[in-house]
């Protein structure tokens, strides 16, 4: 498994990019339509959810009750940093399936 490699020519793809354009992400080098891989999607999603859980606690014991806001603000910074590290350091590249035939040639009358 390369990190952060094209698939087809292994050229290193640039972090910024990475993070920038997940879903729009070509190569540099070959041009091909590029996208995260799913596994790199998913332990992103799962270190960003951890890292909000644990930034709201954190957030909510040092605030008390009285000051609600503070929490929510911790966990959606914890989940921001918690996914972009790890898509960051683990981050894998797939090929971009192509999109489907939008209509039937067969119904062209």
């Amino acid at each position: 498994m390369w990190n952060r490699a094209c698939p087809l020519c292994f050229t290193k793809v640039p972090r910024a990019l990475v993070l920038t354009r997940t879903d729009e992400l070509t190569c540099p080098s070959c041009h091909a339509q590029l996208e995260l891989s799913r596994p790199s999607k998913v332990l992103g999603a799962i270190a960003g959810l951890s890292a909000g859980f644990v930034a709201f606690q954190v957030a909510f014991a040092a605030s008390g009750e009285s000051n609600w806001l503070l929490p929510i603000v911790g966990a959606i910074l914890g989940y921001a940093l918690g996914s972009g590290v790890i898509l960051l350091l683990l981050s894998d590249l797939v090929v971009r399936p192509k999109a489907p035939a939008e209509n039937f040639p067969q119904t062209d009358k």
